[in-house]
């Protein structure tokens, strides 16, 4: 009896105290929680579509019919259209005994335009311009030193197509093709005397011939355009 009385007791103790036993919580932090770090937006890709700025240019090149051409140009923004002064120079003297006397000279000066249809560096160009055209020739007549002298003054249009590539340093280069086309002229033809036993000599006429051939060549005919060059922009 007695030890039934107290295994009632310890029972009965034992689920009190597993009753009143106090709840374990987590503590609480009173610090705010981080704040999850900020996005930054990346930034946009350079547009390579444009330059940063209009870039204006000098430039030297070599080419046909003017062997020497320079000029200054204007590069717009949008990279579809530049405008150019361009002046080409060409002289030629043979060092061979027959025609040591013989010389040719040409100059042009042309305002042209580009377009660049896909803004990359294939573009459609044209210029119009002036030229003047002279050659001569020295030789002895009758023992007079006469020099014939033929200048032919034209006006041409020269649609072209090329490729230019403007590097980030400045520096730039460029090729191109086409055809100078006369669309007007005007000949000037000087004897150099007025012996009229020179200007009948046979010898006379034909060099005089040579001349005006050589001129009407350069100034009157439809001549090929080509041109390699290399510039600097800022």
């Amino acid at each position: 009896m007695l030890i039934s009385t107290m295994t009632a007791l310890l029972i009965t103790t034992s689920a009190f105290a597993q009753e009143t036993k106090p709840e374990t919580t987590t503590p609480t932090s009173s610090e705010p929680e981080a704040a999850a770090p900020e996005m930054t937006p990346e930034a946009p890709p350079s547009d390579h579509s444009q330059w940063p700025r209009n870039l204006w240019g000098v430039y030297g090149g070599l080419g046909l019919p003017h062997v020497l051409n320079f000029g200054v140009e204007f590069l717009d923004q949008s990279k579809t259209w530049a405008v150019a002064l361009d002046v080409g120079g060409f002289s030629y003297k043979p060092k061979d005994e027959e025609n040591d006397k013989e010389e040719i000279s040409l100059g042009s000066f042309a305002l042209e335009g580009r377009y660049h249809p896909f803004t990359s560096s294939f573009y459609i160009a044209g210029a119009v311009g002036t030229q003047g055209v002279e050659a001569k020739k020295t030789a002895s007549y009758s023992g007079q030193s006469v020099t014939p002298k033929v200048k032919i003054g034209n006006t041409f249009v020269t649609p072209k197509v090329g490729w230019f590539w403007q590097f980030n340093s400045g520096l730039n280069f460029g090729v191109e093709l086409g055809a100078q086309i006369p669309i007007s002229k005007k000949v000037d033809v000087e004897d150099g005397t007025t012996d009229p036993v020179v200007i009948n000599d046979p010898e006379y006429i034909k060099n005089k011939q040579d001349v005006v051939d050589i001129a009407e060549k350069l100034g009157e005919q439809v001549l090929p355009h080509a041109l390699v060059r290399v510039g600097y922009a800022f």
